[in-house]
């Protein structure tokens, strides 16, 4: 899985129209519909093509194989890490692993059978990296390589399936051999079955889940449970909740959300509607759209990262950022500190998610430009300082990408007239409270203490203002590819 495609999955929804208005739903549909449908190095040529969230390699349910002569040979992707050659070179693993016989078979008629799976002969040696059957279905993933380049193929079929009918099965071909590679399949017959995550890393390296995160004090707090497997894990994508965490040689290498939450759990519209919990109320009720599509962002993102008791969300302010940005609105947790969404632009667009500042790499690979007329909306995520005083970063439009800006939504409790930034005892930055918010001019990473003041000049509120000064995050958990 590569940095890029995890930004590209995380920051871009597939299309310009809300039509129920339900962005994250669309995302998540065109982000299964292209590790459904996704034949690698001819993206042009596939629908929905979608960078998706964790998407490294991926496999094809059933029935979406097909063979096609007129596709063009695989000649795979130059490798350029040691880590993506660490994994070619591990030895196969899976519950088929120790069946040498049913092993070299595969890699006999794989190697023959390129045909079958459009790989060309520029790839001479064929690995099998993996082969299992312990959830009920038969999966193997092999490596076509050379010297200099290498591509992932897959194939899956009903369990004691012959190597000759995975050949002729559902998979992938010419995928990127990245160094930890995420990868679907699906198991059982149509009306009943289960979609599976094989997550896959060099032998030697440990996978654990932190399926379960808990609001604290200062952040997410995750518990991490190791899994007894060598650099690889298979589960269902159903209780996919929560975070990876890959660990090679001692290090955190790779740290980021399993897959993306399924909003079909989130129950209807009405369900996913924030509260209104504003401290300070105006006249005019939020959007109704804008309210919708931010609250709906927020329980799939809480849902992700497998947050616990992840209620339904309370709107703590809405109104206008600028003229030209539309109507905004900023959601947090209903009595305590936690998880904060901030969604400008009330188009209804599919929205654009700040992940990073403008200062972090952009991605190389970047998701297709938003289809249609309607401009997408931004989407930015922190952590509160306090339960009485919220602040978030306000998202910023960079070429196609969203980042995290240099003005920092803060937004009080009611009686706050004027908000301070002080760090040292001296005032870094501070403005007044308009509308029940204030808007600081604070570079992202500023570590500072924020205070709400009423108009005798009294203290009402403080906290620490809780964010990264660079890199990728969610809800400020920070996102991890250190190959």
């Amino acid at each position: 899985m590569s940095v890029d495609e995890l930004r590209a999955g995380l920051a871009k929804i597939a299309e310009a129209v809300v039509p129920d208005p339900d962005p994250y739903e669309r995302l998540l549909r065109h982000a299964r519909r292209r590790r459904r449908r996704r034949f690698a190095g001819f993206a042009a040529t596939v629908a929905a093509v979608l960078a998706a969230a964790l998407a490294g390699p991926a496999l094809s349910p059933a029935g979406l194989h097909h063979r096609a002569d007129d596709l063009p040979l695989g000649h795979g992707h130059r490798i350029d890490s040691p880590w993506s050659w660490r994994l070619i070179n591990s030895p196969t693993r899976g519950s088929l692993a120790g069946d040498e016989a049913f092993v070299a078979e595969v890699a006999r008629l794989f190697d023959h059978g390129r045909d079958e799976v459009r790989m060309a002969a520029d790839l001479p040696k064929v690995k099998v990296l993996y082969a299992d059957e312990s959830a009920g279905f038969r999966q193997v993933v092999l490596a076509y390589h050379s010297a200099t380049a290498a591509a992932l193929v897959t194939r899956e079929g009903p369990a004691g399936a012959s190597p000759a009918r995975l050949l002729r099965g559902d998979g992938q071909s010419n995928g990127r051999v990245e160094p930890f590679n995420l990868l679907t399949a699906t198991s059982g017959m149509p009306g009943a079955q289960k979609q599976w995550l094989l997550g896959l890393a060099p032998a030697g390296c440990r996978i654990s889940l932190g399926r379960a995160a808990y609001a604290g004090q200062s952040g997410l707090r995750r518990q991490w449970q190791a899994q007894p497997t060598d650099g690889y894990l298979l589960v269902e994508q159903a209780a996919s909740d929560g975070w990876w965490r890959v660990e090679c040689d001692g290090q955190v290498r790779q740290e980021g959300p399993m897959w993306f939450a399924e909003t079909d759990r989130a129950g209807n519209a009405d369900e996913t509607y924030p509260d209104d919990g504003r401290w300070a109320p105006t006249a005019e009720p939020p959007n109704p759209t804008v309210a919708r599509q931010a609250g709906q962002v927020y329980q799939a993102l809480a849902r992700q990262a497998g947050l616990v008791d992840a209620a339904r969300p309370a709107i703590r302010w809405s109104g206008r950022l600028d003229a030209q940005g539309g109507e905004a609105v900023l959601l947090a947790t209903q009595d305590r500190e936690g998880p904060t969404l901030l969604l400008t632009g009330d188009t209804g667009a599919g929205p654009l998610l700040a992940l990073a500042t403008d200062q972090d790499p952009a991605p190389t690979d970047p998701a297709p430009a938003p289809a249609g007329p309607l401009r997408p909306p931004l989407v930015a995520t922190g952590y509160g300082p306090a339960d009485d005083l919220l602040a978030v970063r306000v998202p910023v439009r960079d070429g196609d990408r969203a980042v995290l800006g240099g003005q920092l939504l803060v937004v009080p409790c009611k009686g706050v007239t004027r908000i301070e930034a002080v760090a040292d005892g001296a005032v870094r930055a501070s403005a007044p409270v308009a509308g029940g918010a204030a808007l600081l001019a604070l570079p992202v990473g500023s570590v500072v203490m924020l205070r709400g003041l009423d108009r005798n000049g009294a203290v009402r509120c403080y906290g620490p203002l809780l964010e990264r000064a660079s890199g990728e995050r969610v809800f400020n958990e920070p996102l991890v590819s250190n190959w």
